[in-house]
């Protein structure tokens, strides 16, 4: 009799364990994020933010790809009570006030052959642009951005680039 009861609180410390191990559910590439360190008066669309540590996401990536604004104030959310510096979450990612520019990620692709840090394939959907050519071997390189996102013509299937709002062009027929 003993041994049982011995078993039963076994298989429900295990169980127990488990559930509490389990914690949050995993975030991916392409899920939402905010950084932690946010400019006053929010981001500039002539740049590409990457936060290497945040806990948002599974991989610990966050970017803010050319964003224009602030993505803790959200307009639908009732966030941005003075609708300055705020973004979107109803505009496409080709706008620059749109909260789709602000993403987790990974590191897809290394610059100079740096091998230490693990890369990661892009999910459907996106697909890997150089973005940082400065900072340590373990960050510079690409990243996994929407399809619509461009750093260089070569990045995007009509091989046209605006390179100044970093959005892929379509091809006109």
């Amino acid at each position: 009799m003993r041994t049982g009861s011995l078993q039963f609180v076994t298989i429900a410390g295990v169980i127990l364990l488990g559930a509490m191990m389990s914690g949050c559910p995993a975030r991916g590439i392409g899920d939402p994020c905010v950084p932690e360190a946010i400019p006053g008066g929010g981001f500039d669309e002539r740049e590409i933010y990457v936060e290497t540590s945040s806990v948002q996401c599974r991989t610990r990536t966050c970017m803010v790809f050319r964003l224009n604004g602030d993505p803790s104030k959200v307009l639908e959310d009732g966030t941005c009570p003075d609708n300055i510096d705020c973004v979107s979450r109803e505009l496409p990612v080709t706008v620059d006030t749109s909260l789709e520019r602000v993403f987790c990620t990974c590191r897809c692709s290394a610059t100079d052959g740096d091998s230490n840090t693990p890369l990661c394939d892009c999910s459907d959907g996106f697909h890997c642009v150089d973005v940082l050519t400065a900072g340590g071997a373990g960050v510079r390189g690409g990243y996994c951005v929407p399809n619509d996102l461009c750093t260089a013509d070569e990045d995007c299937a009509s091989g046209r680039c605006d390179l100044d709002t970093g959005v892929c062009l379509v091809n006109e027929t």
